[in-house]
């Protein structure tokens, strides 16, 4: 997949997150497309890839996590939208 967003791409814009604690409504709209995105591309699921400890340290996922669930509990703190008969967040 080789989605951009003004030249960003889902790795570069988590790690930007992360050093920053800043993000656009624009730069979430794009990660949630990112995170749709990899529930149905072959890519993800074949070939995904390990995030650095930055990135899964910020997400609070274990180190060595995959980009993808990063992105997920990431977006979980920045966008929560709470599944009611699970009482969690429903990206992860």
């Amino acid at each position: 997949m080789n989605i951009m967003l003004n030249g960003l791409n889902l790795c570069t814009l988590l790690e930007k997150y992360c050093y920053s604690k800043k993000i656009s409504d624009k730069e979430v709209e794009f990660l949630e497309r990112c995170w749709l995105d990899s529930l149905n591309s072959l890519h993800y699921n074949r070939y995904p890839g390990i995030a650095p400890a930055i990135v899964c340290d910020e997400a609070g996922v274990a180190r060595g996590s995959y980009w993808i669930s990063c992105n997920a509990a990431i977006l979980d703190k920045l966008k929560p939208t709470w599944d009611n008969k699970k009482q969690k967040c429903s990206y992860i």
